[in-house]
């Protein structure tokens, strides 16, 4: 039905096109770090997209077009996930490697990022999804709020909890590795 809908949109709409082509990557990444599943994050955007169509007339300006899709993928991809009704992990986090850097450091760094993933895994996806936004998208607060739907001080509420949830899970995540 989803893919009926998008290729008669396409047809019929070129400006449509043009939102996919720009901002399609942007909402992929998102719907994967809520998600994780290349096939449901597909679906998501898709659906974030046939909503986008439908309701590009009623697109008022107050933020900019591209906040206004994050924010119609942020919620598509928060349903697909409540749907699916367990956590679901986030994509690895990137290693950022230094030509100087030897090999240890760089096993040292992936061991790290091992423990932060396992980290965010285990957080409830509103507490995952505000994270995502905010520290690997690099959104602002206020495009966090936006985009998510919330007041400043409950994101930050959210972010701090979030930070103090993570910081408790990789503590004893690092007490059962050195018990290993």
């Amino acid at each position: 039905m989803l893919q009926l809908e998008t290729e008669r949109a396409l047809d019929q709409d070129p400006d449509i096109r043009d939102l996919i082509q720009e901002y399609g990557d942007l909402v992929l990444t998102l719907c994967m770090r809520i998600i994780c599943d290349p096939r449901l994050a597909e679906e998501a955007v898709q659906d974030t997209f046939v909503k986008a169509y439908r309701n590009l007339k009623t697109f008022r300006s107050e933020a900019s077009m591209k906040t206004w899709i994050y924010r119609i993928a942020y919620n598509t991809a928060i349903d697909y996930s409540r749907k699916r009704k367990r956590l679901i992990p986030m994509e690895d986090l990137p290693v950022h490697t230094d030509q100087t850097m030897d090999v240890q450091t760089t096993m040292e760094q992936q061991e790290q990022n091992t423990f932060i993933h396992a980290a965010i895994d285990s957080l409830p996806v509103d507490l995952r999804s505000l994270i995502s936004l905010y520290y690997l998208e690099e959104k602002s607060i206020k495009e966090v709020c936006t985009i998510a739907g919330m007041t400043e001080s409950n994101v930050k509420i959210k972010l701090f909890r979030a930070r103090k949830q993570l910081a408790s899970i990789l503590s004893s995540l690092k007490k059962k590795q050195n018990h290993d």
